[in-house]
């Protein structure tokens, strides 16, 4: 290989490596205000039964949004329980006094404060 060659793919693989897709943009309707101070918006399902993250992750081949179902069969303390079908484990907690945590694999990940969805 020449070193035109060479230098042309090392080129492409600090692009390529480089190169971060623009965040899918949601219609927020609700937002987490977490304890290190970063505010991400949401979107609530009318019914409830979904909450919609834009992913931020710089992960190759991570969907565009991250969607947590409520899981109806585990209620309890005024609170309510969601789960990201594509990773069973990450979960997430809401409760009625605006609290929210999320839990990766059973360890708590962040912690913060919902601020009530409009419609």
């Amino acid at each position: 290989m020449t070193k035109l060659g060479i230098v042309a793919i090392i080129n492409l693989l600090f692009t390529a490596g480089c190169s971060v897709g623009e965040p899918v943009r949601i219609s927020a309707n609700g937002m987490v205000k977490w304890s290190d101070g970063h505010t991400e918006g949401m979107h609530v399902s009318q019914t409830g039964s979904s909450l919609t993250f834009a992913n931020y992750s710089n992960e190759v081949g991570a969907p565009a949004l991250v969607i947590f179902a409520r899981i109806d069969s585990a209620r309890n303390d005024n609170c309510e329980y969601f789960y990201v079908e594509t990773a069973v484990k990450k979960r997430l907690k809401v409760c009625e006094t605006g609290e929210v945590t999320l839990f990766n694999r059973g360890k708590v990940v962040k912690v913060g404060h919902m601020v009530k969805p409009r419609y």
